[in-house]
């Protein structure tokens, strides 16, 4: 439709200048005539008048022809740019094909990525499973939930009596719940061991001397090994800290039993079964100082209190 009316136009277009065109008469020779012009400036001009006579069919079949043959060339022209165009569409669908297919496979990665890190997680904790191990927490009555550690129970700090020589050099963490021994277990003896609960004897913080002392027994469920460092807040590389704390032992007095050295939980607190700040003078927490002379200084200072950390792996 388009082209049969841009052909019209044409047409039109060369039918009109046919018109508006001066064209000699075709005459015979006697008729002609010659005229001279003469311009301002002297400049003569020979003018030769001829006409064409607008209904001569072979002239407008020859224009006609010359048309249809532009319009062909324009029309096949057209029909190329049209096939490459069609082309380059084609050529662009399929490119965003191809990304939405990049973007496909790239977030297939992502949670295939994602799914192999848990499923490395879980294979991490299900072989550490049944390898852990165990420690005591003094003062506190459960236990620092870090590094895969949970609280096997709480209990009673306790252990041989401060002014009585023998029994027992370790401290005890005995649970809430006791179970009798049966009844036909020897009965009291005069020189049997004697089992005490323990006491602060310092005020720091959240409790005060006399404050009975919590404790609760641990497990590094994803740790092999546990260690107490004294003078240190930190643990060495590749070491977990599970909690930071001060040496506590028995007193130094001449005569009375040596305790364990035990690590202190920086953050104690008190145990709330019974009254506090009771005097029973039983088994007893003092904080541990250094002395110099034997102990090298520097580093360490004299009469200075012990730090500790407690460290798994």
């Amino acid at each position: 439709m388009a082209f049969s009316l841009c052909l019209l136009f044409v047409l039109g277009s060369i039918v009109f200048s046919l018109q508006d065109q001066t064209i000699p008469e075709v005459s015979s020779p006697q008729d002609e005539t010659v005229r001279d012009v003469h311009s301002p400036d002297d400049q003569i001009v020979r003018e030769i008048d001829r006409r064409l006579l607008l209904n001569d069919p072979q002239t407008i079949l020859v224009q006609l022809e010359a048309i249809q043959r532009e319009m062909q060339t324009l029309k096949t022209l057209v029909n190329s740019q049209q096939t490459k165009i069609q082309s380059m569409q084609t050529l662009e669908t399929l490119v965003n094909t191809q990304q939405t297919k990049i973007q496909s496979l790239d977030t297939l990665v992502n949670s295939q990525h994602i799914q192999m890190q848990s499923l490395q997680s879980q294979l991490t904790k299900t072989a550490n499973q049944g390898l852990g191990t165990t420690y005591t927490v003094w003062g506190r009555k459960n236990c620092p939930a870090l590094n895969g550690t949970s609280t096997v129970y709480s209990g009673i700090s306790a252990g041989s009596p401060y002014h009585v020589g023998g029994g027992g050099a370790n401290t005890l963490c005995l649970t809430h719940n006791p179970d009798q021994p049966p009844s036909d277990f020897p009965t009291y003896r005069e020189k049997d061991g004697w089992l005490y609960g323990s006491e602060y004897q310092f005020t720091y913080r959240n409790y005060a001397i006399d404050d009975d002392v919590p404790c609760a027994v641990c497990l590094a469920a994803y740790s092999t090994a546990v260690l107490m460092i004294p003078s240190k807040t930190s643990c060495p590389s590749s070491w977990n800290v599970e909690y930071r704390g001060f040496l506590t032992s028995q007193s130094a007095t001449d005569g009375r039993p040596s305790y364990d050295y035990m690590c202190l939980h920086e953050n104690a607190e008190y145990l709330t079964e019974g009254a506090r700040q009771q005097n029973y003078n039983g088994h007893l927490f003092y904080p541990v100082i250094t002395q110099c002379g034997s102990l090298p200084c520097p580093p360490y200072i004299n009469a200075k209190y012990v730090t500790c950390v407690v460290c798994s792996k």
